[in-house]
């Protein structure tokens, strides 16, 4: 194999997984999450992270109404249940398990939903609330959303 060619098939290898990467900006409008949220999003911002696509819809002052994050995992379960762990460890709190995707978890300290569906750990994200459980409520419902447009 030339060089040049040797090149060309490493950079597409590298370049493959970005490519297989889900983008939550394109799975949730601004109207849906405007009624599902107290506070009124007008733009979206999607920028790559570690790990892989966080999109936040954003108010007129840009402050973040919703953070979603979409990743790839080799082993989603392994991995969520050792974030699920460290996330206690760290916050001296515990989670709740949810029934969204294949399983996942309410961290309540932080008041973060983290679910897995097929090769895909999923992190969901409300603006702050007056009330946890009617947050909690509508960020699993965020989830349910995401989770039936993953693949």
């Amino acid at each position: 194999m030339t060089p040049l060619r040797l090149c060309l098939a490493s950079a597409l290898l590298a370049s493959a997984p970005a490519y297989a990467q889900v983008n939550p900006c394109e799975m949730l409008s601004i109207e849906e999450v405007n009624t599902m949220t107290t506070m009124k999003a007008s733009k979206t911002r999607s920028h790559q992270t570690k790990q892989g696509i966080e999109c936040s819809f954003l108010d007129a002052r840009q402050n973040a109404i919703l953070t979603a994050e979409v990743r790839g995992a080799k082993l989603p379960k392994a991995e969520l249940d050792v974030e699920a762990e460290n996330l206690q460890k760290i916050y001296r709190t515990s989670v709740k398990p949810v029934e969204i995707g294949d399983g996942g978890f309410w961290l309540t300290s932080k008041q973060e939903l983290f679910f897995r569906k097929g090769k895909n750990i999923v992190r969901v994200v409300m603006a702050q609330g007056a009330d946890a459980k009617v947050q909690q409520a509508r960020t699993e419902t965020v989830g349910r959303l995401i989770e039936s447009r993953l693949k």
